[in-house]
Parts: C-alpha cells; sequence; structure tokens
C-alpha cells in the first residue's frame, strides 16, 4: 500500500512510502508539469493538459507510458493496451475505486488526514510506477478542483 503526505502544509510537496518504507517525493506543480518523481533511479512527469484534464506520465525520454482520459466522476488510465476503471465512490473526491476485469472493486485510492493532506492507494496487480501515477492524478484532479472552485467564488463574489 502506498502512503503520501504532505511534508508541511500548505506546500504541494509530498513524501511517497510503500509499506512504511520511504519511495519519493514529489510536488505538484502548476503549469503542464504536474509532478516530478524518481523511481528506483528512473525518472518520471506526470503531464497535465490543463484544459482537458488529461494526465500522461512520461518516462525519462518523454514517451507515454501510462495516460488517462478527462478525469471526472469515472476515468480510465490507460497503459500497454490495457484500459483499468476508476470510480468515483465518495463524495469531494475523496475516494475512487479501481474496478477489475469483472466490473468489481480491485483497489481504491483515498484522500485522508489532517485538511485532507494525506492520500493511501491500495491497487493490487499494477506496477508501481502506475500505482504512484494513479495517485498523483488524484492528488492533482483535487487540487484542479479547488482552484477553479475559488475562482468561481472569486468571480461571484465581484473579485
Amino acid at each position: 500500500m502506498l502512503h503520501a503526505k504532505r511534508i508541511r502544509l500548505p506546500s504541494q510537496e509530498y513524501e511517497l512510502a510503500e509499506d512504511g518504507r520511504a519511495l519519493t517525493t514529489f510536488s505538484l506543480s502548476r503549469g503542464r508539469v504536474g509532478a516530478r518523481f524518481t523511481l528506483h533511479g528512473v525518472d518520471r512527469l506526470v503531464r497535465t493538459h490543463r484544459f482537458s484534464g488529461v494526465y500522461e506520465l512520461l518516462d525519462a525520454g518523454g514517451t507515454a507510458v501510462a495516460t488517462t482520459d478527462r478525469v471526472r466522476r469515472s476515468w480510465n488510465m490507460t497503459c500497454r493496451e490495457r484500459v483499468i476503471p476508476f470510480r468515483r465512490t465518495a463524495a469531494a473526491d475523496r475516494e475512487y475505486t479501481m474496478l477489475g476485469g469483472d466490473g468489481e472493486p480491485a483497489g481504491t485510492i483515498r484522500r485522508t488526514g489532517r485538511l485532507h493532506s494525506e492520500a493511501t492507494a491500495d491497487l493490487p496487480g499494477l506496477d508501481l510506477e502506475l500505482q504512484v501515477f494513479a495517485l498523483v492524478v488524484v492528488l492533482l484532479r483535487r487540487r484542479r478542483e479547488r482552484t477553479a472552485a475559488a475562482v468561481r467564488s472569486a468571480s461571484l463574489a465581484g473579485g
């Protein structure tokens, strides 16, 4: 099981551990680069397509390893000619469930902790880099939603 925890509030920098063992750190960036992380000595980049809500996991050479379609209540991750569906199962993007080939729940990603500053991912059957990618996508999605809500609030208040 993966566990991501903000290093300090209000930063967007996270420390990632697997079963209590530190793996890497990553920071949720603004713009086209959603996050960068190094896993087992290999650099990875999560690229954000800001207006479409699509995310890509790129290797060090810039080749897409995995992609998502538009991340909403339900979305798919495509990797190595395999499509993995995810469905939101709790309000406010607090939990997503990964569905297996039979349509039954096969894993979860949950946002937890004080101010939802932590997240856990239990995604059996996925490579570690794909688990990290799915977790980062959920965190980026939440940041995107909070930013949009703040903009809507400011415009309604006449700011």
